[in-house]
């Protein structure tokens, strides 16, 4: 059967309402012709109890399991979202605290080795006091041993001197020392 034979065959079992449309005598919309309204208002019923049950019984519930399904990966997703973010927090937190007590170590370590140098520090500024102090002394000895060195010899110098003038004066005779 080809299209061309099947096409008189549909048109011939159309209602009526289908050979006024395609050319017939009245000329009148059938949705508007009043002996059709039984025949629409039953076909009107049977799509909408038809699309009432699909709705109700098919794709709602479908709609409200894929809404619950939603919901349950939401709810997990947040509460991952929420053990993530106190995990990160507690982590934070030993961080801070590791990081502080590296401070409070590094604080406590700077004071003991500053001590240590300045302990240090004082002990050789101590030790090289008490050599300049030694060698002041001695250098104070020192000058204490030349200077009496000096007046003695200047004394021996000054009694020549004395000596020498006197015999000169007195005509060569020297003086006795008493």
């Amino acid at each position: 059967m080809c299209a061309a034979s099947v096409a008189p065959l549909a048109l011939a079992s159309l209602p009526s309402w289908a050979e006024e449309a395609a050319g017939g005598e009245k000329g009148s919309l059938p949705q508007f012709d009043v002996t059709q309204f039984p025949e629409q208002i039953f076909w009107l019923v049977v799509s909408f109890a038809t699309l009432y049950v699909l709705m109700a019984f098919v794709a709602l519930p479908r709609v409200a399991k894929t809404q619950d399904h939603r919901q349950k990966v939401i709810s997990k997703e947040i509460e991952a979202a929420q053990l993530a973010n106190d995990n990160a927090k507690e982590s934070m937190a030993a961080v801070d605290r590791a990081l502080s007590d590296a401070r409070a170590k590094a604080q406590a370590d700077m004071s003991d080795m500053l001590a240590k140098v300045s302990e240090e520090t004082n002990e050789k500024r101590a030790d090289k006091e008490r050599e300049l102090t030694r060698n002041i002394r001695r250098a104070e000895g020192d000058i204490v041993r030349t200077r009496t060195k000096a007046l003695e010899q200047l004394q021996a110098s000054v009694d020549e001197l004395a000596q020498a003038v006197v015999s000169k004066i007195l005509g060569g005779k020297k003086l006795v020392k008493s």
